[in-house]
């Protein structure tokens, strides 16, 4: 994968960066962000995993680019899932001591926190295992002080790939699990990174070759029908959230929105059984089987109690769980049909949306009280505002 010849490869990011520039505007580009290659530290992506040549490659692009115009944001390593070394991104420490050495340019750092041990299978154990459900937490710390510790310590931070695995055929994607576990992941892991991509939007994926059914697991918070799956209504949940921060709790938050609307978010996670974590056990699950590899927990009641909202609420339920909103499971119950007929494809989008319900609650003494129950792998949403009249 290294450019043949270096000085051509250094010809091509210069042409290419000023055709887009040409193209888009100096502007839009400077908000854009240049990441060299992909999972240099995979041999599948870089040939023998050759750090010194990823160096000689990042080196020249970030000077070509910035020579173009300083304010254009280049970074790296883009390096893969950690592994069994926790909180230590591969290639991590070695990219931005030589970054250092060389007085490199780097706007941002960037890495693929997967929480799963064996991730690429370089061993040859033949399967994948996940780590705990704080995994997330403690890579992006580990990330938070080698960053500190170096001398890059207020370079952004943007995590580039992530989602339950890095793999396109795991079943768990499509399934109920993905909305709590991106909104309890996203919650508590906010403000230690810049962004935190999820990977990727679409089923239609094409690095290994495209699925074959409806729902093979794939990694997209949609499949190729366009049905909306579990992912795709966790990032609806968290996108409701107001900008200030009110209260949290175990599975729960509280924040307020700038007309004063209050978003109470509240889940119910549910994580792999460690009897059950092994990827052979989850591709040959059938589809009702799945949520038997889960340490599946009871429903959870939430008590709730907020003053000063005046005389008179609306409030606006939306829920997520098993029996709403969660395709996989409406697909499952019709039998897992391989092929969607246009009829079950229609019922399925019907499905496959969030349950919806708003009261206009009297308060005569400024306080709302309020009990809600959160099924498991479930995801409640309450907005209150109060209104007049």
């Amino acid at each position: 994968t290294p450019p043949k010849d270096w000085a051509r490869g250094e010809w091509f990011i210069e042409h290419f960066t000023r055709h887009i520039i040409e193209r888009y505007g100096l502007a839009e580009v400077r908000r854009w962000y240049f990441e060299v290659w992909n999972e240099p530290s995979l041999a599948v992506f870089w040939k023998d995993a050759d750090f010194a040549a990823y160096m000689e490659l990042y080196e020249r692009t970030a000077r070509t680019i910035k020579r173009i115009d300083t304010q254009l944001r280049v970074g790296g390593p883009a390096s893969h899932g950690f592994g069994d070394d926790h909180g230590v991104p591969p290639w991590g420490e070695a990219f931005l001591t030589a970054c250092a050495e060389r007085n490199l340019p780097l706007d941002f750092f960037a890495t693929h926190p997967y929480p799963t041990l064996y991730p690429v299978d370089l061993e040859g154990r033949g399967y994948m295992t996940w780590d705990g459900p704080d995994r997330l937490l403690v890579d992006a710390r580990g990330c938070d002080r080698l960053l500190r510790a170096s001398a890059y310590p207020n370079v952004e931070r943007h995590y580039t790939e992530w989602s339950s695995s890095p793999s396109p055929r795991d079943p768990v994607h499509d399934t109920a699990f993905l909305a709590s576990f991106i909104v309890d992941n996203n919650w508590r892991a906010r403000g230690l990174m810049d962004s935190l991509s999820f990977w990727v939007v679409s089923d239609i994926f094409e690095e290994s070759r495209q699925g074959d059914t409806p729902f093979h697991g794939g990694f997209g918070l949609i499949n190729i029908q366009g049905l909306k799956k579990a992912s795709y209504h966790g990032y609806w949940f968290l996108s409701r959230l107001g900008e200030e921060a009110v209260a949290e709790g175990d599975s729960y938050a509280v924040t307020r929105r700038r007309d004063g609307t209050l978003a109470v978010l509240m889940w119910n996670y549910c994580h792999y059984r460690a009897d059950a974590n092994d990827s052979r056990l989850l591709a040959s699950a059938k589809p009702h089987e799945i949520y038997d590899l889960f340490a599946v927990q009871p429903a959870r009641e939430f008590q709730l109690k907020v003053d000063d909202v005046g005389q008179s609420v609306r409030l606006q339920i939306t829920r997520f769980d098993r029996q709403h909103g969660s395709v996989y499971d409406a697909w499952a119950a019709m039998g897992a049909p391989q092929h969607i007929l246009p009829a079950d494809l229609e019922v399925l989008r019907r499905r496959m949306e969030l349950d919806v319900a708003v009261e206009r609650i009297a308060t005569p003494d400024g306080s709302l009280e309020w009990a809600a129950t959160v099924q498991p792998f479930g995801v409640t949403l309450l907005e209150i505002s109060s209104v007049s009249g």
